[in-house]
């Protein structure tokens, strides 16, 4: 392939720390601030709270106690946890050891379960009380002891808070405490990773050493097949957040929601706080009214949310924007959204804010971002940051130029250094092939589709992203989904599975109301001809991915009953009778609540 860098959108980024350890790198921050002042915080329970000074101590603290249970250079450990104010003390713990951070979705089903663990191959295991019985039977499986599972009980934040006062007193007897309180009959406690003192992290500055040490391992979506382990650098997680660091105009006040554990969340969640001294609010799941209450309740000024969250939002019956005042900036990634949802969330949030897309992946962090103060297109996912180039390519090799699709690579410092096992992550040169489907105009670039889940209708492309954002636009309906599906006659044709609004006042949708909207709003050749499948839920990833090969899985029982209801009964009204019927949510496979 001829690359012409003359036809790629590029910026360069040099910095005297990008070669720093990741922990150097936070915590030595170029910006003092006050370090006494809250700086993690339970959003349910502000009571709960880290000061800088005091997450310092506790990573001190469990770094030793991850060097005590034996975690050497190289060693996964793995969290199975959701979000909360101790989930950034471990992850920088872990890094700080020497070890190699994993995460994973404390709600898996223990099949995903296991995959996760056949990827990590952890040294050790930190779950929760409710997750342990799984944890347990799915390590055992893979020849994990129970000694090396940890819990994290309701009382690790107690925990922590009995550290920080003992060290204040001066008392030497601590260890002895927390040795007692960590006692169990098989699996450890977290008390037992704070009876060791306190240890310093694994420091360097030297540019080969940044780029081959691994830091974190995220698990990737797995929207086409089982996930993969993404292996980031501490020089790529550094170069990460540089590319997406920026100042702004107003004091920062973050709240996540978004689970820890994927990448999107990291991002906003474990540098930003420690390094400038920016509040991070934490809840430890999205739910709409607890959301609006903590964002009117601590005057939140910047949060990142997906499309799915955008879209419940937007269709609220709760009067939304008398909580989103506070907001100057949301941005919106993890799966594609369209120009008039996002233009309508705007309308929310303060008037001098910014509701913006961002495009990123698990495997190269985000390279497009509309930032706060740019005059985006709101159906854009933004300009390229600095740090990487991109090129859009079309299928036979060439490089495309403005307004004409074709698939995005990306290349840059923060992309990853390989999937684990494997050895077909990057492209020669270092590019990265996305399998997104991209194009460019005015230097602002709009997603539309992804290459594999393109469906060829005698011979035109549709994009199945296009669809779903029209059909979100008709009232009645709360999600839907499209994939491609063969019928007789007609080759490959688009079939919609909607989630019906539950919302009393919205009447309830026929599927050819469905059908109709759709072809009164696209060209004929998008017409749902495939046919309107009412469902209870899409199965989605938790960073709001649609999971197609779950879908084409539900679509393929769903043919099979009819088949057989159509063989057996010999009614073909029953076989479409059949095919009309809403599928309960254990047909969705295992759903991957966000």
């Amino acid at each position: 392939m001829a690359w012409d860098a003359a036809t790629m959108s590029s910026n360069t980024m040099v910095s005297s720390d990008v070669y720093s350890d990741l922990l150097s790198f936070t915590f030595d921050g170029p910006k003092p601030y006050n370090r006494n002042q809250p700086l993690f915080i339970d959003a349910e329970d502000p009571s709960r709270s880290f000061t800088a000074a005091q997450f310092r101590q506790l990573v001190r603290t469990l770094i030793a106690g991850l060097k005590a249970h034996n975690v050497k250079t190289g060693d996964c450990v793995l969290l199975h946890l959701g979000n909360s104010i101790l989930y950034p003390a471990l992850f920088f713990s872990i890094i700080g050891a020497g070890g190699v951070y994993m995460g994973s979705n404390p709600r898996s089903a223990p099949q995903e379960l296991d995959h996760i663990i056949s990827l990590a191959e952890p040294k050790v295991i930190l779950t929760t009380r409710d997750a342990l019985p799984t944890v347990l039977d799915v390590s055992a499986n893979r020849g994990i002891h129970p000694a090396q599972v940890c819990v994290l009980d309701d009382r690790a934040i107690d925990h922590c808070a009995q550290l920080f006062l003992w060290h204040e007193l001066g008392f030497s007897t601590v260890s002895q405490f927390f040795a007692m309180s960590g006692k169990d009959s098989q699996h450890s406690n977290f008390a037992n990773l704070l009876c060791y003192g306190e240890s310093d992290w694994l420091k360097f500055n030297d540019p080969v050493v940044a780029k081959a040490t691994p830091a974190a391992m995220f698990s990737t979506s797995g929207t086409g097949g089982l996930p993969k382990a993404a292996i980031l650098s501490h020089y790529a997680i550094v170069a990460q957040h540089r590319a997406i660091y920026y100042d702004v105009p107003h004091p920062v006040s973050r709240l996540m929601a978004l689970p820890m554990f994927h990448l999107f969340g990291a991002l906003w969640t474990h540098l930003f706080p420690v390094r400038y001294g920016h509040p991070l609010f934490v809840l430890p799941r999205f739910e709409t009214k607890e959301f609006l209450a903590a964002v009117h309740r601590y005057q939140i000024s910047e949060t990142y949310l997906v499309p799915a969250i955008i879209h419940s939002l937007n269709q609220s019956t709760v009067p939304v924007s008398d909580y989103l005042s506070s907001l100057r900036y949301v941005g919106v990634a993890g799966a594609p959204i369209d120009g008039a949802s996002m233009q309508h969330f705007r309308t929310l949030i303060n008037p001098a804010g910014y509701a913006c897309q961002i495009w990123g992946m698990t495997e190269v962090g985000v390279i497009f971002q509309t930032r706060y103060g740019q005059q985006g297109d709101p159906g854009s996912i933004g300009t390229v940051l600095a740090g990487y180039e991109v090129s859009l390519v079309d299928a036979d090799g060439n490089i495309l130029g403005d307004d004409c699709p074709g698939e995005l690579y990306v290349r840059g410092a923060g992309l990853l250094n390989a999937y684990k096992g494997r050895s077909d992550a990057l492209e020669p040169n270092g590019w990265f092939r996305t399998g997104d489907l991209a194009y460019v105009k005015n230097g602002q670039y709009y997603i539309v589709g992804r290459t594999k889940e393109l469906i060829k209708v005698r011979g035109w492309q549709v994009a199945p992203a296009e669809l779903e954002s029209v059909l979100l636009q008709l009232p009645g309906i709360s999600d839907a989904a499209v994939i491609g599906v063969n019928k007789d006659g007609m080759g490959e044709v688009p079939r919609a599975f909607v989630v019906r609004s539950r919302d009393p006042a919205v009447s309830r949708l026929s599927a050819e109301q469905v059908y109709n909207y759709a072809r009164q709003h696209l060209a004929s050749y998008k017409a749902l001809d495939g046919g309107v499948v009412f469902v209870e839920e899409i199965p989605r990833t938790a960073s709001g991915k649609i999971q197609r090969f779950r879908l084409s899985q539900m679509n393929s029982y769903r043919e099979m009953v009819a088949s057989l209801l159509a063989r057996f009964e010999g009614d073909s009204a029953a076989a479409a009778a059949a095919a009309r019927r809403e599928l309960p949510a254990a047909s969705v496979a295992g759903r991957v609540a966000v």
